[in-house]
């Protein structure tokens, strides 16, 4: 572990959230939580921030974290994991990123 870049990246990460929470209710989110690394508070140098982000779309899975990088300009390397309500509502239980997300923390937004 390298002393103090750790703590250097928890601030540009902590810095970033507040950044990207205040556009949330512009880009028609229904929920989000902090997932990850980051919100486990086990912050190395290289951690990036992740979302699970609740949208109603129909975009194929594979192209909507596209539509989050294109209007928020992330300034960290930033992954939006983004499910519709009914795969949310499919997958909360049985998904591992998703149950294990929604158990460490609750939504920053919606």
């Amino acid at each position: 572990m390298m002393v103090g870049f750790a703590q250097q990246r928890e601030h540009l990460l902590q810095e970033e959230l507040q950044r990207l929470v205040v556009e949330f209710p512009s880009l028609g989110i229904l929920k989000v939580w902090v997932a990850g690394e980051f919100a486990s508070g086990n912050v190395t140098h290289i951690t990036p921030l992740e979302f699970l982000v609740i949208q109603d779309t129909s975009e194929p899975y594979h192209r909507r974290a596209d539509f989050f990088t294109d209007h928020l300009r992330p300034r960290v390397e930033t992954y939006f994991h983004v499910f519709t309500p009914g795969e949310f509502d499919e997958y909360e239980d049985i998904d591992p990123f998703v149950r294990t997300t929604t158990e460490q923390s609750e939504p920053i937004f919606g």
